[in-house]
């Protein structure tokens, strides 16, 4: 047996626990449905449980098939808030709400976002926003939605309305500023970039940096400001921080586009190794970003890249980000295997819900036969 073989055999167990687990988990998510019309705290509720167990499954499966070692610093906006507890579980203590925003360079980078979400136990109110075609994958697609993740067709025309209602519904989340309650948590992640680096979207970029007189970035893409913008108008009444991910990779090859070299099919059936991951976090506070007008902030996310774009050329050049408290290593990973097991009582959950349909099926079609006969 090739070696090639033995990884796709040792793949096959991953995916027929991610299949079986998603499948679970959507119908689950359907059986919800109608809480929307009971009370809407309740529905909202449920499927936020559904997704925090979606991101026990995502984490769990790749801390089993392809597990990531992270180097977790950080400026000195963020000093104290990143450490380890006494069992060695990774700690971030950051705002229960925020706006996240990251550069884009393969498939692991918004898993390692999602992660830190679930460090501070806000893994099942994480947002993001997406392209809309993600949205017509047959199931995963239609899990999303039932997140309440915001899909974009990058048409400023009709996103527009979309987003400030999606922005609305999260600003006014049970339990809010608004209702001068404690805050529910609430994390909403942006790609300014609006896509992953490659040496196509970097062409764009560079043609379009070009058009406006703006220094091209080669380990970056150009923000698109429109969009966080945006995000920041509609949540800052509920948001005090924007904090800002700088994610990095050990030995990429800059001759390649890192995406077809790290992604779905060779993490998870080839077995390739995950890269070790650098992230380095910044914070910003809502009012010190002149979010207000739209030519004074898009300055502002292109300075704040720039700065990043420096960050990244340092990390090539050292191996790391520069940080005073030094970095916090640690797998991607979950704190306890036991947790794997809230995914078990979904599946547990779909089979006594079959058996129980089945068997007031059984007695409906009896009654039937009786009173048929009679």
């Amino acid at each position: 047996m090739t070696d090639k073989m033995t990884k796709y055999l040792g793949a096959v167990p991953v995916l027929l626990c991610f299949l079986t687990a998603a499948i679970c988990l959507h119908i689950q998510q359907w059986l919800g449905l109608p809480l929307r019309w009971i009370n809407a705290t309740w529905a909202k509720s449920w499927q936020n449980y559904i997704k925090a167990s979606t991101a026990i499954l995502m984490i769990g499966l790749n801390q089993w098939r392809a597990p990531i070692t992270a180097h977790i610093s950080g400026d000195a906006s963020v000093a104290g808030q990143i450490r380890k507890d006494k069992n060695g579980n990774v700690i971030c203590e950051f705002p229960k709400r925020m706006v996240l925003v990251a550069n884009h360079q393969i498939y692991t980078d918004w898993l390692a976002l999602w992660w830190t979400a679930y460090t501070t136990s806000a893994h099942g109110h994480f947002h993001v926003v997406l392209k809309d075609g993600i949205r017509r994958i047959p199931i995963i697609g239609h899990g999303l939605v039932f997140f309440s993740w915001i899909f974009l067709s990058r048409r400023w025309e009709t996103d527009q309305r979309l987003l400030q209602e999606s922005l609305s519904n999260l600003s006014d989340y049970p339990g809010s500023k608004h209702q001068n309650q404690t805050p529910t948590a609430m994390w909403l992640l942006i790609f300014p970039e609006g896509t992953n680096l490659s040496k196509r979207s970097s062409a764009i970029s560079k043609k379009w940096a070009e058009s406006r007189g703006i220094r091209s970035p080669t380990l970056t893409l150009l923000p698109r400001a429109r969009g966080l913008q945006a995000c920041i108008a509609g949540l800052a009444g509920s948001v005090d921080w924007l904090y800002d991910c700088t994610i990095a990779y050990e030995n990429l090859p800059l001759n390649k586009d890192s995406q077809d070299i790290y992604n779905l099919r060779t993490l998870y059936l080839d077995g390739l190794a995950a890269p070790q991951t650098h992230i380095y976090w910044r914070r910003f506070h809502l009012s010190s970003i002149p979010w207000q007008d739209f030519e004074t902030f898009e300055q502002w996310l292109i300075d704040r890249w720039t700065e990043k774009e420096d960050l990244l050329r340092h990390f090539n050049q050292t191996g790391s980000f520069p940080s005073a408290e030094g970095y916090v290593k640690t797998d991607i990973r979950l704190n306890s295997p036991v947790e794997f097991l809230q995914i078990g009582t979904s599946i547990f959950a779909m089979l006594a819900a079959w058996w129980i349909g089945k068997g007031l099926y059984g007695g409906l079609v009896g009654v039937y036969t009786l009173a048929v006969g009679r």
